[in-house]
């Protein structure tokens, strides 16, 4: 359950930084005292392009973190840990990251790449519990 913990922090550590990439490149193209204000977007600046990446990789990481964590921490309190679960938990930060980092540099198919792992290790978590589940029922 080591792991499982490990890939949950560093998880939620990303989850934590996310914002932090479009957040530099709104400050650099609309100003610091835009980013304190009220971001009024009527009259702001339009971002770059790996800005604008930044913010849908954010984005992504929000529609897909929830399930990931809900069933990681399903599989947790169950007890249902083992190679798969350490591998989903561990995996989904660093190839998360790697998503993040091919958005905003608009390199697509490691983006895909990374997008798919990550959603592999959702589905792992999930097969887990629904055989776990099934089990009990038997």
């Amino acid at each position: 359950m080591v792991a499982e913990l490990c890939g949950l922090v560093l998880a939620s550590l990303l989850f934590a930084l996310a914002w932090l990439p479009a957040s530099i490149a709104k400050a650099r193209a609309r100003g610091r005292r835009w980013l304190m204000s009220n971001r009024d977007s009527a009259d702001a600046a339009p971002l770059p392009a790996w800005g604008e990446r930044a913010e849908r990789a954010h984005r992504n990481l929000q529609e897909h973190f929830a399930a990931w964590a809900a069933l990681l921490l399903a599989v947790m309190v169950m007890g249902w840990t083992g190679p798969t679960t350490a591998w989903a938990a561990l995996l989904f930060p660093l190839v998360r990251a790697g998503h993040m980092a091919a958005y905003i540099g608009g390199w697509f198919w490691p983006r895909t790449l990374f997008w798919a792992v990550g959603l592999g290790c959702t589905f792992a978590l999930a097969i887990v519990l629904l055989n776990g589940l099934a089990a009990g029922a038997a």
